[in-house]
Parts: C-alpha cells; structure tokens; sequence
C-alpha cells in the first residue's frame, strides 16, 4: 500500500480517504493565539482587509462578524472566505490562492489603507512590503503564534523514511522538518501546498510537485494524478 504522510499545523487536521492509500497526517506545529494582539485590533478607516488564513477567523470571530460594507474583504483562498460568508461578511478570493495572488488582484484596486491579518510567524513579509511598493499604508497584526511541537515532529522524523510521498502543507512545516527531512526527502516524491513552500524547498535542491490550485482539494488532485501515472507507468 502506498503511503502518504501530511504535515500541518494543529486544528487543521480533517478526515482523508483514498483508497488503497494510508494518509498519515501529523500536526508538527502548534497554533496559540495573540491575545495580546487581538485585544487592540483597529480597522479605523481601514479600506481593505486581507485574511491570510482561516485561523484568523476562528479567533477574530467576533469582531470580523461586525464589519460593514465599508472594508472591502479579500481572503487568501476559497476556506478562508468560505468561513468568512458563514459571518454573513462579503469576501473575495484572488484568482491563485496566495500571497502572489492576492498582490496581482491588488495591483487593480484603488489605493487606501489595507490591514492585514495573519500568523505572527510562519509567513513571510512579501505582502506587506509589496503592497508598501505600489503605493498602499499598511498596517499588519500577527493574530497566533506558530510554534513547533517537539513530540509530533520528532514522530514525523522518524515516519519519513517509511513512506512514499511527502505533503508540506506550509513553508513552516518545511522549515520545521528540514533538519531531519531535507536529505531524505531528495529520494522521495513531495508535494509543496504552493510557491512559497516549493520555492523555499528548491533552495536547498528538492524538486517538489505543486498543484495548480494551492489548496488542500488542489493537493489531493494532484497526488491521485501521480498515482495514477506511477501505475500506468509500472503496469
């Protein structure tokens, strides 16, 4: 049986079946929210709002429900805005699902003031600097902290050579495996979420598949398409 392992962050673990694959999940980060940030939020004359995940929203539940029409939402990808809707608030999704998606739709906007949401790591800073450079003020809030957790990595390092394929689900699960993983993983077939996780693994010279949509859906495609020619080709 061909063996899978997923690697993610806390709570964002859900149910996967394909059959006669084992999907090994495993939450090698840990997501603690910045309660410090979230209590002194201002979207005072803020103009647009960027959500970079859906865990903003599980922990801005309250304050997000009570915009009004005035901020124009846009959220990284489809769960994202999906979770937004469910608040009764607009949002839209730039056309890829990503940091560099979100800069090409913003390209087309009116400039104003942005506010951007998302992990206090764990990303990078190409938003915010690239909204700065196009003529947007930007004000940025790292809502939870991302941290590795000692005990799920320490069990991914050691399940890593034992399987076939190989999903990163962030570039922070790559940074936090890379240790143990990065030598292991040149012999391996891995899947990259999107460009910034595959651009950080070319860096240290592994080629990692990547699905055209930069989402969980786009990575399951993705897997089953190269399962299928991994047989096709066998057969």
């Amino acid at each position: 049986m061909v063996k899978v392992l997923v690697l993610r962050a806390s709570g964002k673990i859900r149910p996967i079946s394909i059959d006669d694959v084992d999907i090994i999940q495993i939450p090698v980060i840990k997501i603690t929210p910045n309660e410090n940030v979230i209590n002194k939020i201002s979207l005072e004359d803020a103009n647009y709002m960027v959500i970079m995940s859906t865990t903003v929203v599980k922990y801005l539940r309250s304050t997000l429900e009570k915009l009004g029409d005035s901020v124009r939402v846009i959220g990284v990808g489809p769960q994202t805005c999906n979770e937004m809707e469910k608040l009764g608030v607009k949002c839209e999704v730039p056309s890829e699902f990503s940091s560099y998606g979100i800069i090409e739709m913003m390209k087309k906007l009116p400039r104003g003031k942005v506010v951007i949401l998302r992990s206090l790591r764990g990303g990078n800073d190409y938003v915010k600097n690239e909204l700065q450079r196009i003529g947007y003020y930007v004000v940025e809030y790292g809502i939870y902290d991302l941290t590795p957790d000692p005990i799920s990595v320490d069990i991914a390092c050691r399940l890593i050579n034992y399987v076939d394929y190989v999903v990163f689900m962030s570039s922070m699960t790559y940074e936090t495996m890379k240790d143990c993983a990065k030598n292991v993983l040149k012999g391996k077939t891995v899947i990259a979420i999107g460009r910034v996780t595959a651009n950080r693994m070319k860096s240290d010279g592994i080629n990692a598949l990547m699905p055209g949509e930069y989402t969980l859906n786009g990575v399951l495609r993705i897997l089953i398409n190269h399962l299928m020619i991994s047989s096709e080709s066998l057969g």
